[in-house]
């Protein structure tokens, strides 16, 4: 196993530009804050890197990326960093949305399924966004009667709907879990298409037990 510094060094290695594994350069330049301090999550940052480059360079098909695993490894801190660097690159006219009459700046979300699926209209509504970030699709959903029933229902819902948009996800579950406590429908769609999915090992323990 790797030493701890060792594996800090590895960490800034990948966010060095890399032309040639095809990261955009407005990707690779980005400040990354992640640490790689256990050999579970070398998979995060690179899976990171290259779904940002794919959605600035509307590489079809538009993909899915979901972080999977335990609680406290940096699934979150991450995938908000991808939309901090979106907005860059938006703001730097890098990523924009084609129209019949031009361009136009992406719509993005973050949402919260316990919150901001309450209504029924949500699922379509948020279809509708170029990218969405689906913060713990898990949350408010593993309950087993009543509101938990009508998330899964509706997270189910978004993410059919979501087929072929650029979309973000994360979870404390792993694919297996989402498929026995969530839906099914959802488990199958994350691989689907080529999408990235990494799955954060159960041995990785939180970041500030490290």
């Amino acid at each position: 196993m790797q030493s701890t510094a060792q594996l800090l060094r590895t960490d800034r290695a990948l966010t060095a530009p890399a032309d040639d594994a095809g990261i955009h350069p407005h990707v690779a330049a980005w400040p990354w804050r992640f640490e790689v301090y256990h050999p579970g999550l070398r998979e995060v940052l690179p899976a990171v890197q290259a779904w940002c480059s794919a959605v600035i360079r509307h590489e079809p098909p538009r993909r899915w990326l979901s972080l999977l695993g335990p609680s406290g490894v940096g699934k979150t801190h991450i995938l908000k960093q991808v939309l901090s660097c979106l907005r860059s690159a938006t703001a730097r006219g890098l990523w924009k949305i084609p129209t019949a009459t031009g361009q136009r700046s992406p719509e993005v979300a973050h949402l919260i399924p316990a919150v901001d699926l309450q209504d029924f209209r949500a699922p379509r509504d948020y279809s509708r966004y170029d990218l969405i970030y689906i913060e713990d699709i898990g949350s408010g959903a593993t309950l087993d009667k009543g509101a938990g029933a009508v998330t899964r229902s509706r997270v189910a819902e978004l993410l059919q709907l979501r087929s072929n948009k650029w979309t973000l996800m994360d979870a404390n579950l792993y694919r297996r879990e989402i498929e026995h406590q969530l839906d099914g429908r959802i488990a199958s769609r994350l691989k689907r298409d080529g999408s990235w999915m990494v799955e954060v090992p159960p041995e990785v323990g939180d970041y500030w037990d490290r």
